[in-house]
């Protein structure tokens, strides 16, 4: 198609979909002068970092519900609370459980507190041991580049060799190939004295993979978890739910003369010859733009909104050997109060935001075997979830009187055949509820209304491949300069002016912001050395937020 031939509407840059990164590649575009436009195909902007009514009355997360530690710089150029946003410190970041007659594992807000806990439920076996594996994913953390703004990545092979001694490439190796319980072996190797810890572990490491935690490569999901940015390694909860963050910078966006359109479904990206000129909108609407920027993952962007445009060979076995799988499923409740221990952790009730949530966890190795029912088709007897009362922290999210809970409950069978697949989510979600009922007794009777996700939801309303939020599942063949399409760039594809921006690029899920923040600048650097000018006035300067 021809854009000369349809020569209004034009824009600098298209971006395809508002969630998170798409609206941060968006942001930075327009601070820079550019003349954006943002289109979404739901109503609402933040995609699975987004929040709306699903039960009545209540503001509901479907995907992201906790603000994980934010680089320094995207926290400085974005500065959140100066524009609408703000954030919940949680005195209690997460209690974990690990079963009938277990100690509850307490992170607290304070580093201190959590280590006096760790020592006086535990003992100094298991607090020296905690400290020793900090330290030991210290070193492949950093190499990860989870936090690291504007670079591009390099692939986890390259950087095993060039480590400057055999101890060094070992500890990478064991990292990112190695299974998670070959680490917590290392720190946590007796099974009775530090069954929690294991427990706890093992659940880290599996939650963005398709792994269990005796699987090697599951290490690597276990270093991602655990990185930490300097001293913010803090975990908290945005009032009004997760998608304020996404709704502060939609209006940053219009207030700079950008354009974020709901309602909007992109049907297909246009092309002529070898580069994107624009899109078609599902109404058969034609806009035209200098550059494309695709927020979603590699196999939507190419093999649907692309199906008619040939990569070469080599190209689309890149794009195909991302492996999508989204083996979960996400329950939301509205309860009629906010539910109670059980006699035997009677204590919690009495610790302030101790019913915010955690992790309802399972043995290493039943959860190795519920991994292992999830290949066969079949739901584990015991489904491990991370479970949150986010109104304990945020009472707005609910009528009076009310509370909202969430769970996410791992190993969905998500292989299952499509026919099996809705009397599956019935029996997950009544698993889910025998779950939290073992440490919480009255939360059965105060459901009020509920709804249950799988994958299939999530590749229906976030148009993921296979429900998969990752974009790419954290493995060790496809993370850092593995998620990279051209070698020696984070964002560039095949097709020119054409631009990946969310969580399918480095460093890959959670809501960070670096993947649309770092394609947004790499984008304005191509630009400068290629001399390209765009049909906006010339960008000034970048100013500051």
């Amino acid at each position: 198609m021809n854009a000369q031939t349809h020569p209004e509407p034009r824009y600098d840059s298209i971006v395809i979909g508002a969630g998170h990164n798409g609206l941060a590649a968006a942001l930075v575009l327009a601070r820079n002068g550019r003349r954006v436009l943002v289109l979404e195909k739901n109503d609402y902007v933040g995609g699975m970092g987004g929040t709306r009514e699903i039960l009545k009355g209540c503001r509901n997360e479907v995907g992201a519900s906790c603000l994980f530690p934010l680089s320094k710089e995207i926290r400085d150029y974005f500065d959140f609370e100066n524009h609408g946003v703000e954030l919940i410190p949680l005195p209690v970041m997460a209690v974990n459980l690990a079963g009938a007659g277990t100690r509850p594992l307490i992170f607290y807000k304070s580093q201190l507190k959590s280590a006096w806990n760790i020592l006086r439920a535990f003992g100094p076996g298991a607090m020296l041991g905690f400290a020793r594996f900090l330290k030991f994913c210290e070193y492949p953390a950093r190499v990860l580049d989870r936090f690291t703004a504007r670079k591009a990545p390099r692939r986890l092979e390259d950087i095993i060799k060039e480590a400057a001694t055999q101890q060094e490439r070992e500890h990478l190796e064991l990292a990112f190939n190695g299974s998670a319980m070959d680490i917590i072996d290392r720190f946590f190797p007796d099974k009775v004295k530090h069954a929690e810890l294991r427990a706890s572990m093992a659940f880290a490491a599996v939650q963005a993979t398709y792994k269990g935690p005796y699987t090697p490569g599951s290490g690597l999901c276990l270093i991602y978890t655990m990185a930490q940015e300097g001293s913010e390694g803090l975990m908290q909860r945005v009032r009004g739910g997760m998608g304020s963050l996404s709704e502060s910078l939609a209006r940053q966006i219009t207030d700079l003369g950008g354009e974020v359109r709901l309602k909007q479904r992109v049907s297909r990206i246009l092309t002529e010859g070898d580069r994107a000129i624009g899109v078609q909108l599902k109404d058969g609407t034609a806009l035209f733009a200098d550059t494309v920027v695709s927020n979603l993952d590699k196999q939507a962007t190419f093999n649907h909104l692309l199906a008619d445009h040939e990569l070469g060979l080599e190209q689309q076995r890149k794009v195909d050997a991302f492996t999508h799988r989204g083996a979960f499923v996400h329950m939301l409740f509205k309860l009629k109060g906010c539910p109670t221990y059980s006699q035997a952790l009677h204590r919690l009730n009495a610790i302030p935001g101790a019913h915010f949530g955690g992790a309802m966890v399972l043995p290493p190795e039943e959860l190795q075997a519920a991994y292992e029912r999830c290949l066969r088709g079949e739901l584990p007897e015991r489904m491990p979830l991370a479970f949150q009362v986010p109104t304990v922290m945020d009472p707005t999210l609910a009528p009076k009187g009310y509370h909202i809970a969430t769970a996410y409950g791992f190993y969905f069978p998500c292989d299952a055949d499509k026919s099996a697949r809705g009397k599956l989510r019935d029996r997950a979600a009544e698993n889910i509820i025998d779950h939290i009922s073992l440490y919480l007794p009255d939360f059965r009777d105060l459901i009020e209304d509920q709804a249950i996700f799988s994958g299939d939801h999530f590749t229906s309303m976030h148009g993921v491949t296979n429900g998969d939020w990752t974009h790419g599942l954290l493995h060790p063949d496809q993370m850092i300069g593995e998620r990279c399409l051209i070698d020696g760039t984070g964002h560039t594809t095949p097709v020119g002016n054409l631009f990946l921006c969310g969580a399918s690029c480095h460093p890959g899920p959670g809501v960070t912001f670096l993947p649309g923040y770092n394609c947004a600048h790499e984008m304005l650097a191509t630009a400068r050395v290629t001399g390209e000018t765009t049909s906006a006035t010339p960008a000034p300067a970048e100013r500051a937020a």
